[in-house]
């Protein structure tokens, strides 16, 4: 059981880094990126295509995070744009739907359905009688410091608060001068980044597929809709995500839909709180209106 927490801990990270770049386009950007797990696989056969070409494993990982972040600029001119301007979150769906689609069958042609692996030995360092290589410390240190730096920056910056002021109040920003546009540009490719370091440490650890997508895609949007967007939320429920995930598997075989289960649950309690305290809220004006009135 300590081994799959562990396990667990690392695969959390990297549900962390996948979380919060969708969370800093849905936050900032208004944008519903339903191909943000195949980013992430793509990722993930960028690093394992590069690494079996000689390029040295962690420059692969950058490599693939840069190149999924530059893949997001035409994607975002030619297509997200004028949804994220003019047509509203549904059009958004409708487009990344689209090229989650495409993307999944170019997979399958370009590397087969075949579940591929990464060989390569990672150093081990044992801890309370279990281990983490090399790779899951560097993921679960990005997990940390990633967030909670984007968090700083976000509160403590001029690029973060023209980042919100861009978010909240776009007409407001675009009179004092604030490009706008290519804040929600530059947003969308750092969330195409996270995505792309993400599948790049992952590949590192766990097997890859075309069909993975899908898997990623669910998980991000559950932890960030958990999260309701706040980058140090994402740090917190990822690891939880990824813990109860592996804790589960070690004990039956319907682990991820369990964990999938206990996270709606959660995303629904989270929902029913929230009407619970409308209705109070709702309940207690006409007092205050009376109390006011004499």
């Amino acid at each position: 059981m300590t081994q799959a927490v562990l396990s667990g801990t690392a695969v959390g990270a990297l549900y962390v880094l996948m979380a919060v770049g969708f969370a800093l386009s849905l936050d900032i950007a208004d944008i519903v990126n339903a191909a943000h797990g195949t980013f992430v696989v793509g990722a993930m056969y960028g690093t394992l295509e590069m690494f079996r070409h000689g390029v040295p494993l962690y420059l692969a990982v950058v490599l693939a995070g840069v190149g999924t972040a530059l893949f997001c600029w035409p994607f975002y001119v030619l297509f997200m744009r004028s949804a994220r301007a003019e047509l509203g979150h549904r059009v958004q769906l409708v487009y990344t739907l689209l090229f989650f689609s495409a993307l999944t069958v170019v997979y399958q042609l370009l590397f087969s359905a075949d579940t591929q692996t990464l060989q390569h030995d990672f150093a081990k360092v044992s801890l309370f009688g279990g281990y983490l290589t090399s790779a899951q410390i560097v993921a679960i240190v990005l997990a940390v410091v990633v967030p909670v730096g984007l968090y700083v920056i976000a509160r403590s910056t001029m690029i973060g608060k023209l980042a919100y002021v861009a978010s909240r109040y776009p007409l407001g920003a675009r009179s004092i001068g604030t490009p706008v546009d290519r804040v929600y540009m530059v947003v969308f490719m750092l969330g195409g980044l996270l995505a792309g370091i993400a599948g790049g440490v992952l590949m590192t650890f766990q097997p890859v597929q075309p069909t993975l997508g899908l898997e990623y895609t669910v998980v991000v949007f559950l932890v960030a809709l958990v999260a309701r967007n706040n980058l140090l939320a994402c740090l917190g429920i990822g690891f939880a995500y990824g813990i109860v995930q592996a804790a589960l598997s070690y004990q039956t075989d319907a682990g991820a839909t369990l964990t999938l289960l206990v996270f709606l649950l959660a995303l629904l309690a989270e929902r029913l709180i929230d009407l619970v305290k409308a209705a109070r809220r709702r309940l207690s004006r006409p007092a205050r209106v009376a109390e006011a009135a004499r």
